[in-house]
């Protein structure tokens, strides 16, 4: 995960001259490379072996990767190398719910003391008429928390989950949750349409595993 948050405008061609501009090979290394992969790295893994060390680290860090806005095209802006792995939980909430729900999460970690490394990833993104999107029916905002790998996440991950699911969120699908299908039938309006057809093409279940039984239902 690349923690740095970004104003990202591309073109759909060549790169032109535009806000930021295009950044040189030395200056993008750095920033993707250096410092989002090699110093987030070592940084990550100093926390998980020293937890107490993390909120200071967390300072430097935010400093050190600050927002950058630079054009170029499509692919070299939204693709960048993850080196640094981790787990996440996301939940897509009603976009009105976003700063409601970023404010108790906030809060829950102070109060907790949970030491959290990575930062919050919050994305928007517009509605659709998909039965089973994140984004089905309504404008929506995603809210993503991650852990460094080995490092205990549970607790936080549960308590993040609970504020999500007070909102209404709906969660990433590929991602870790404990939801089912009796809360997902409850978030998504057209549940019942997609289980029927579901019925109707793989009556046999022949495209089923655990997750989706515990998602889909039996």
């Amino acid at each position: 995960m690349v923690p740095a948050h970004r104003q990202l405008q591309h073109q759909a061609q060549q790169p032109q001259s535009g806000p930021g501009g295009t950044p040189g090979k030395v200056s993008g290394w750095v920033e993707d490379e250096l410092l989002s992969n090699g110093v987030f790295q070592v940084a990550c893994t100093v926390g998980r072996t020293v937890p107490a060390a993390i909120p200071g680290i967390a300072k430097i860090s935010s400093r050190a990767l600050s927002a950058r806005t630079y054009t170029d095209i499509p692919y070299k802006v939204f693709t960048s190398p993850r080196r640094v792995r981790f787990v996440e939980m996301e939940y897509a909430l009603p976009r009105a719910a976003a700063v409601t729900a970023l404010s108790e999460l906030k809060a829950q970690v102070e109060r907790a003391g949970f030491k959290v490394s990575f930062p919050v990833e919050v994305r928007t993104a517009p509605a659709d008429d998909l039965a089973l999107s994140t984004a089905s029916g309504r404008d929506t905002v995603y809210i993503a928390v991650h852990m460094y790998r080995g490092t205990p996440y549970e607790a936080y991950f549960a308590a993040a989950e609970r504020i999500m699911t007070a909102h209404g969120g709906r969660p990433h699908w590929g991602k870790l949750h404990t939801r089912d299908a009796a809360y997902l039938a409850d978030v998504y309006p057209r549940f019942g349409e997609f289980t029927a057809l579901r019925d109707r093409l793989d009556p046999d279940r022949l495209f089923a595993n655990a997750y989706l039984r515990r998602v889909l239902g039996e």
